[in-house]
């Protein structure tokens, strides 16, 4: 087992008063090595709180999460970097690349930050440009780039520290069909070699071409659906049913149009 998470709850409270918020009651899942997971749920639900805590950036009013047996909620404040660079792959819906920095650099920078030897940089993004098609951005800046390259040059930073897991914050928000697809496809290739994906996302296409999708409503995990053979068309129409029937969601979109996969 790769990930657990037992009785995970969030309450946050304003500062100058008492009213309290849960926005996690009792959250309880695993993730073996391997898996693909989307968390599907309406704003509010819950979904963000619970990856900003799987990610180290916030910190749970009580339960664990622990990573290969280690409380990640229990360590301190000042290792968290550190701990992130490590083991931690980020993907955000903004990319969050470094316009100061051509794309080489971008990718890595997590690296450098972690004081790795630029042999050991040169060889993993070498190993990683071209299953990303790179190869030829790397010496552009990022307002050079398409969303979709862009959100490619994203993954190869997530992956280029070889972590124990990618938390992706909806990855598609910012890209359209195309490129949703493209990226979606790609996630599914990393996931085959081996890589653990775990994805927040409102878009029902998106978790289609997950292995696993677990459905968050006020702060707790209501239901879960297994991919198994289907494809990807048939996994969306089947997740677009539980949404509405287990969380009464009216967020469900992208499943128009979507091709077997």
């Amino acid at each position: 087992m790769l990930l657990e998470v037992k009785h995970l709850k969030k309450v946050f409270k304003t500062r100058f008063s008492k009213e309290e918020t849960t926005a996690l009651s009792d959250v309880d899942f695993t993730v073996d090595q391997g898996e693909y997971i989307a968390i599907m749920g309406e704003s509010g639900s819950g979904k963000t709180t619970l990856l900003n805590i799987l990610s180290t950036l916030e910190k749970p009013t009580s339960g664990q999460v622990l990573l290969h047996e280690k409380d990640i909620t229990a360590i301190k404040d000042k290792d968290l970097s550190a701990f992130r660079r490590r083991h931690l792959g980020f993907v955000f819906q903004d990319f969050n690349l470094l316009d100061t920095l051509n794309v080489r650099d971008n990718i890595f920078l997590p690296l450098v930050l972690s004081k790795e030897n630029i042999k050991t940089m040169q060889t993993r993004l070498a190993l990683l440009a071209p299953k990303l098609q790179i190869d030829d951005l790397l010496e552009k800046q990022p307002f050079e780039l398409s969303g979709g390259q862009k959100q490619r040059v994203a993954v190869a930073r997530a992956l280029i520290s070889q972590p124990d897991l990618i938390l992706a914050d909806e990855p598609t928000a910012a890209l359209d069909y195309k490129n949703s697809e493209a990226l979606l496809n790609l996630f599914e290739e990393i996931n085959k070699s081996g890589q653990t994906i775990i994805m927040v996302t409102h878009s029902s296409l998106a978790a289609s071409h997950a292995k696993r999708v677990l459905f968050i409503k006020d702060g707790m995990l209501y239901h879960q659906l297994y991919r198994g053979d289907k494809t990807s068309t048939a996994f969306a129409k089947e997740i677009t049913l539980s949404m509405t029937a287990f969380l009464g969601s009216t967020e469900i979109h992208d499943t128009k149009g979507v091709q077997d996969a």
